[in-house]
């Protein structure tokens, strides 16, 4: 009876440990074709499909290890310190899932979504 009583809290402990890392994987606000066009001079011919891919692949690696943070929280030349290092982080445990496209996306989805005016 014990045993099995051990065995739930630990399952119950796992499940909510796993639901809070998921739930915490998304960032707050959807990028807009707004956010594009403020961002046209420093990124010419960006998309918000590539807007779009960035968030995605930011969400997907970037909680691989830790908590997402919000494109804010930086500078854009911080950014441009971090992102790489992170990149080769998160390949490690990811098995190269990052090219060098993937890796641009993801700063340009910060650079930009930081940017936005408040």
């Amino acid at each position: 009876m014990k045993k099995q009583l051990l065995v739930a809290a630990c399952t119950a402990i796992l499940v909510a440990c796993g639901t809070a890392k998921n739930s915490s994987a998304k960032v707050e606000s959807m990028p807009s074709q707004a956010d594009v066009d403020r961002v046209q001079s420093k990124f010419p011919g960006y998309t918000l499909t590539d807007l779009n891919d960035g968030k995605k692949l930011f969400e997907a690696n970037c909680a691989l290890c830790h908590g997402l943070k919000k494109p804010a929280s930086r500078t854009e030349e911080e950014w441009k310190t971090i992102v790489p290092r992170m990149v080769k982080k998160a390949n490690g445990k990811n098995g190269n899932a990052l090219d060098a496209s993937g890796e641009e996306k993801i700063l340009r989805y910060v650079i930009t979504m930081g940017s936005v005016p408040h």
